[in-house]
């Protein structure tokens, strides 16, 4: 009986959200907020990117995206159209892909740059996880990418608060903080790094802002789906390239955060969220990786599988 109002309750859900809606405030938020809507996407054509993970906007060329594979995969930068198609791909030398779970792109000193969050750790064990910042890629006469990239600087840190499993990661140049969320602590909380170099062999320590205490949490009817009680965890983060739009992706929808000029980060969690709904779970069912466009007109969505969607949502 239980099996059956599972499947019942199932279908329902999968009915009922057979296509993104219209972006909605969570009550108290404000009504004419920007709203998002589908418009057509693609899917990855990459053959070995079955696990992205993390999804960046390039800083210097309009319409290119970067992504990353999760943990078991080699340490690579797979450059993609904005409808999927695969253009090339880059290795990061001289480091693995220990836990990979995000990726940034960020302009720094005026230069392209992204930034590769090996931050995963699912039984909360790492001592000490690492960011390695690399400048970006360019595309070769061909149009494509290829060959290898060096890291710049790989940042080693702790949080103070012991070993935390973070899949979410932005930059904020104009502040120069490196932002992480941490997945499984319940609320989730905001953790900060300086951006740039380390200046020494010692591993920085986070710096704790704020909990996130507003992503709502899992309904009776999410505790049905895949991912059940997890379904509020965030997967992915960015930030507009405007530093006014914190985006936070979970497996069920995505949330914005609005930041007033020279609001503190602290603050802006306190902010009422916008919720904007995703598609159903056959459209894609393992939410990992999201990005705003370069012009922050439109909001990228991918997750796992070989030949995963590539969501497409346009402010409208």
């Amino acid at each position: 009986m239980h099996k059956f109002v599972g499947i019942c309750a199932l279908c329902l859900f999968l009915w009922m959200n057979g296509c993104v809606r219209l972006s909605r405030p969570v009550a108290g938020s404000d009504p004419f907020a920007s709203q998002f809507i589908a418009v057509d996407g693609g899917r990855l054509e990459a053959t070995e990117l079955v696990e992205a993970s993390g999804l960046a906007a390039s800083r210097r060329d309009s319409g290119l995206l970067w992504a990353v594979n999760d943990s078991g995969n080699r340490p690579v930068l797979y450059a993609l159209a904005g409808d999927g198609r695969a253009l090339g791909q880059v290795t990061v030398a001289g480091v693995d892909d220990g836990d990979w779970e995000d990726l940034a792109a960020f302009t720094w000193q005026g230069e392209p740059w992204l930034l590769v969050a090996d931050v995963g750790d699912n039984r909360g064990q790492r001592d000490r996880v690492v960011l390695h910042a690399l400048p970006e890629p360019q595309f070769d006469a061909r149009g494509r990418f290829s060959g290898e990239v060096q890291p710049a600087w790989s940042l080693i840190f702790t949080y103070p608060d012991g070993p935390r499993d973070c899949e979410s990661l932005a930059v904020d140049p104009v502040a120069g903080k490196i932002l992480l969320l941490s997945k499984r602590s319940s609320p989730p909380v905001l953790y900060s790094l300086p951006l740039g170099p380390p200046s020494g062999d010692r591993p920085l320590v986070a710096t704790v802002i704020a909990p996130l205490a507003t992503i709502p949490p899992p309904t009776p009817v999410d505790l049905l789906l895949p991912y059940g009680k997890y379904r509020s965890q965030p997967t992915a983060m960015d930030l507009s390239a405007d530093g006014r739009e914190l985006v936070i992706l979970t497996y069920r929808h995505a949330f914005l955060l609005h930041r007033a000029l020279g609001q503190a980060w602290d603050g802006v969690l306190t902010e009422p969220l916008q919720v904007i709904e995703l598609p159903d779970l056959f459209t894609l069912a393992q939410r990992e990786a999201a990005c705003f466009s370069a012009d922050g007109q439109s909001l990228y969505v991918t997750g796992e599988g070989a030949g995963a969607a590539l969501l497409r949502l346009e402010r409208q």
